[in-house]
């Protein structure tokens, strides 16, 4: 093979985020339509659902969202956000419960909003026990006036026990049109109330604390205590890194386990916990069950992963089988990547020999780096490849130069050994992209031209805008 080869690129670079169907569009784009209409039409406000209006990407949106909910967050350490959960759930209530009638309907609902703001009544007394009845249709009887009594709320300034009247006027009920000024008053500050955070720029990373009771906990307040490791399974691993949001860096982690003498069924689901605690008084645990990936191999590939500050950080790595039997527990250093500095970077390269194209309906589960909105790539331990198999590289770049929102990169891929150099064919990426989006990038060659060794992987990423070239490697071998 001459050195001056140039192997066919035959994964196209694409942006993060491919284009959906027609079809696939308009039921994303009801969604976020529902969200800002329905959802939360008591709650945002004007300035945010202007912001939201202007948003582009389904990416944006999606962010947007998942702040506007952070800021309505009254624990925001945790993944549990009490307060989403409570207004959708009260949402969904009042949806049912004032269907009916010929007036506004369910949260538009007098009875509905009341409901929404101030939750379910401690009693209900006459009325139709909070059921919506049928408008009387201009009838002459006036219909039985329903009262909703609550337990004081001094937070909405309402420091006595109250109650708020419904009378059944033309369309079905309605607010008593002689309601105290203060529980108007309080229906109208409620959106501000809820606000909790209201300086977040970015999301939180959530923490998940183990139960130090549970197995887990205890093995490793054990370890932390004696240092001593555990052995039960035999594993190794190596860490990924991709960006994550509101500062962090997810790190994911290939893990092989050898079975050995234990019965390999048992491993088809293995259980990962342990701790990471950075630098000071930073820690965040991890507890989570992962399937076999799919490699022909006598042993067991896995991947999972966390968010997690970047900076150096002590991991604390347990598994155990599905029978949470055979735990392994180990310690090491691990330096976690930081990609919020505003420099041209990209994540880890990941070297795979099988990328498919995932099928439509595949339900969407945990991050993994190895799986795009469109692809799934085959982990493969150690990057030892067959030299009838083809090699897939795939990453992601990231904070890109722009000029008037459009980017423009250059990737040079290269192939080298100690004794032979071979480039690969260039790529050329332009495109518009909103602030902070991510570039998807790859390559797929053949093998079969490499003689069996070791080689490196080399891509070149030039920022033409910024006027800035990073390198990057990887390891492999052929066989």
């Amino acid at each position: 093979m001459k050195r001056n080869i140039v192997m066919t690129t035959l994964l196209a670079v694409a942006l993060a985020g491919l284009v959906p169907s027609a079809a696939a569009a308009k039921k994303e784009q009801d969604k976020y339509e529902k969200w800002i209409k329905e959802e939360v039409a008591l709650l945002v406000f004007p300035e945010e659902k202007a912001e939201f209006e202007k948003l582009k990407t389904d990416e944006d949106k999606d962010r947007f969202i998942e702040l506007f909910w952070a800021k309505r967050d009254p624990s925001p350490g945790s993944k549990v956000n009490e307060f989403r959960d409570e207004w959708l759930a009260r949402l969904a209530h009042v949806n049912m419960t004032y269907a009916s009638g010929v007036g506004p309907k369910g949260w538009r609902s007098d009875m509905g909003k009341v409901y929404l703001f101030f939750g379910p009544p401690a009693q209900v007394q006459g009325g139709a026990t909070g059921v919506r009845p049928e408008s009387s249709g201009g009838s002459q009887m006036e219909a039985p006036a329903e009262t909703w009594l609550y337990q004081p709320m001094p937070d909405l300034s309402l420091t006595d026990a109250f109650s708020v009247v419904f009378r059944n006027y033309q369309f079905g009920y309605e607010l008593d049109q002689s309601t105290p000024q203060k529980i108007r008053r309080a229906m109208e500050v409620f959106p501000k109330i809820i606000v909790f955070n209201p300086d977040l720029k970015e999301l939180p990373m959530y923490k998940y604390v183990l139960d130090e009771s549970s197995p887990e906990g205890k093995l490793i307040q054990d370890f932390i205590t004696t240092g001593n490791e555990v052995k039960g399974l035999s594993l190794e691993w190596a860490p990924i890194y991709t960006r994550a949001m509101g500062g962090s860096t997810y790190v994911s982690l290939l893990v092989q386990i050898d079975p050995g003498t234990i019965d390999r069924k048992k491993l088809k689901e293995t259980t990962f916990f342990g701790r990471l605690k950075g630098e000071g008084e930073e820690v965040q645990d991890f507890l989570t069950t992962v399937r076999v990936e799919k490699e022909k191999t006598d042993k067991v590939v896995m991947v999972f992963g966390f968010p997690a500050k970047p900076g150096k950080s002590v991991l604390y790595l347990g598994a155990e089988d599905k029978d949470r039997e055979n735990p392994t527990l180990i310690k090491a250093d691990l330096d976690v990547k930081d990609f919020w500095k505003g420099e041209l970077d990209t994540s880890s390269l990941i070297l795979s020999s099988e990328v498919v194209t995932k099928p439509k309906d595949e339900a969407p589960g945990a991050f993994s780096p190895y799986v795009t909105s469109e692809y799934r790539a085959t982990p493969r331990w150690g990057s030892v490849f067959r030299a009838n198999e083809d090699l897939s590289v795939l990453f992601h770049v990231y904070n890109a130069g722009t000029d008037n929102g459009e980017f423009d990169l250059t990737i040079d891929y290269f192939i080298i050994s100690p004794e032979v150099g071979y480039k690969l064919n260039p790529q050329t990426i332009r495109a518009k992209v909103a602030e902070n989006q991510t570039v998807a990038g790859g390559t797929q060659v053949p093998l079969s031209p490499l003689k069996p060794g070791k080689y490196t992987f080399k891509i070149k990423v030039t920022d033409k805008v910024a006027n800035k070239s990073i390198d990057r490697t990887a390891e492999f071998a052929v066989e």
